[in-house]
């Protein structure tokens, strides 16, 4: 019996595709399927996949494809494609280019039509880290930040954050620190008081980067283009 179930397991058909139109949580990976207690996951092609939990099996659903297996930054061009085969392209994310103090990268769709841009915002001194934002054509820019960031702590973000007071705020920030940088950034994704996204984790990393989108109008491709670019070099 457990050797019959074990080889079920291991000859699971790969797990169906989904649209990427609506998607509400992605990752970046070849994991398919993982069991617990199970020595190894199943694997599949290099995906953007969408995680779920269903009892003691997780699996990760692909919705837009990588043309190449390596979970690598370094080789991985930040293209994906509709089709498994690769040959209908999604969206595509421009080389960086320099504008004033900023960092820009176009977003494309299939036929090279902009979508939006990620932008990279130097930091006013040292102490902080660079921000970012996504420009979506018709809405207001997207702004990303630590959670713990004054800027988004609104009356409204910290009740929903369950901060009593602004000292109990700045008392966590200052006990939080910095994620160990082999964990990648924690943001949060604003436009205006509304929270767009969620983002975590390093990019392209096999299941490592995690993306929460919390609202419907927010095209998917952007957030596809944040979870693909871990940062831009200086130019």
């Amino acid at each position: 019996m457990v050797f019959g179930k074990r080889k079920s397991q291991e000859q699971a058909p790969p797990v169906e595709a989904i649209r990427w139109e609506d998607v509400r949580r992605i990752t970046i990976g070849r994991t398919e399927r993982s069991v617990v207690h199970a020595k190894k996951p199943q694997l599949g092609r290099l995906a953007v996949r969408v995680p779920r939990q269903v009892k003691d099996v997780r699996t990760y659903a692909p919705c837009a494809y990588f043309r190449t297996d390596l979970a690598t930054s370094a080789v991985v061009e930040p293209v994906l494609y509709e089709d498994e085969a690769a040959q209908q392209v999604l969206c595509a994310v421009d080389e960086p280019v320099e504008v004033g103090k900023e960092v820009h990268r176009i977003v494309r769709d299939g036929e090279g039509q902009a979508v939006g841009t990620l932008r990279r915002i130097p930091p006013a001194n040292k102490l902080v880290h660079h921000t970012w934002r996504v420009d979506q054509p018709g809405r207001p820019e997207i702004s990303g930040r630590s959670p713990w960031s004054l800027a988004h702590n609104t009356p409204k973000g910290l009740a929903m954050r369950g901060v009593e007071t602004t000292l109990n705020l700045l008392l966590e920030m200052a006990a939080a620190g910095d994620p160990p940088a082999n964990q990648g950034r924690v943001l949060e994704w604003h436009c205006g008081d509304e929270l767009v996204m969620t983002s975590k984790g390093l990019p392209q990393h096999d299941s490592s980067v995690d993306i929460s989108i919390k609202v419907g109008w927010l095209d998917r491709r952007l957030a596809f283009a944040v979870a693909m670019v871990p940062d831009f070099p200086e130019l």
